[in-house]
């Protein structure tokens, strides 16, 4: 059994105009202890909200979520079970995430009770502190007295305080600068490593991702089209779609080369497309892809994606 294990989710909203948009269409992700796995996409696929469903933040409509051999139950008025503290959520934006009227260091002393809570491991605020990199010293500072990369480390800090045995990171670098963004890539794959604790990494910028994740799963307007380990799918991606994602990353080869675009545009999500979602915008659909929706399916061991071309594409 995986430490989080998400079956056939489904999160959907009612828009302005009382419009249905399911967000997250039957979507399955398993995440091992001391594992990374990536969950990448364009915005707007339903990354963010499978996150949030999978911690208990928004309830969903359908499927289910365990952490470590217990459902998780979206989280109410009454406070979440002692071992379901142990799964912990890094968020994109640490500004708005940190309480802006009290000191860090009274931030990551929560975490520490809640740690004390499910009998988990007890650190001091300034132990949390230097294992993200910061010093001690910091504890009695207020948020808007760091840097952007500093904030993320404190939001780590603070996860890290609960004892987690897995973390859900929402988007945690993308509001960072391009050194920041590596700092804490590096930092998170150091704790996964040391600490064995499970990471979804939540992403939209596949070069990250490629260093840093064991699997990578490919989310499109709000399925999953493709999952396999990092290097397999970026040496042979068996999608299009994950193929079109990994053509459009900038690299700097000295040639000046223009990275290709996806063609076409994200579909409305209150009305996909039938057949497979991504036909419209696919340089190899045939005829089939515009009627008949792809089962996500094992390709060759390890692999899996929703694609009636994949093999194709493989070989």
């Amino acid at each position: 059994m995986s430490l989080l294990e998400v079956r056939n989710l489904f999160v959907r909203y009612r828009g302005h105009s009382g419009a249905v948009v399911t967000a997250v269409a039957g979507c399955d992700i398993d995440v091992e202890e001391g594992q990374i796995v990536a969950l990448v996409g364009e915005s707007g696929c339903g990354k963010s909200s499978l996150g949030k469903a999978a911690v208990g933040l928004i309830s969903p409509a359908g499927g289910s979520v365990t952490f470590d051999g217990a459902p998780v139950e979206p989280l109410g008025r009454k406070a979440r079970p002692p071992a379901q503290r142990r799964l912990q959520m890094v968020f994109q934006d640490p500004f708005s995430s940190l309480n802006p009227r009290r000191p860090i260091g009274d931030l990551i002393a929560d975490g520490l009770r809640v740690a004390a809570g499910h009998g988990g491991t007890l650190r001091s605020v300034g132990e949390c502190l230097e294992r993200v990199g910061l010093s001690a010293g910091i504890a009695d500072r207020f948020p808007h007295q760091f840097s952007g990369g500093q904030r993320q480390r404190i939001a780590i800090a603070r996860a890290l305080a609960a004892d987690p045995r897995c973390i859900v990171a929402d988007e945690p670098i993308s509001a960072l600068d391009a050194s920041a963004q590596a700092s804490i890539a590096n930092l998170l794959v150091d704790l996964v490593a040391d600490l064995r604790v499970g990471l979804l990494f939540i992403s939209h910028d596949l070069s990250i991702v490629r260093r840093i994740a064991d699997v990578t799963t490919v989310m499109y307007l709000g399925k999953i089209v493709e999952r396999a380990p990092s290097e397999a799918l970026w040496a042979r991606p068996a999608h299009p779609y994950s193929r079109g994602l990994i053509g459009a990353i900038t690299e700097p080869d000295g040639e000046g080369r223009l990275p290709d675009d996806l063609p076409g545009d994200v579909p409305d999500p209150v009305a996909p497309p039938p057949g497979c979602r991504f036909h419209p915008r696919c340089p190899i659909a045939i005829e089939r892809c515009a009627v008949e929706e792809p089962a996500f399916r094992a390709i060759v061991p390890g692999r899996m994606a929703a694609c009636h071309l994949a093999e194709t594409l493989l070989a």
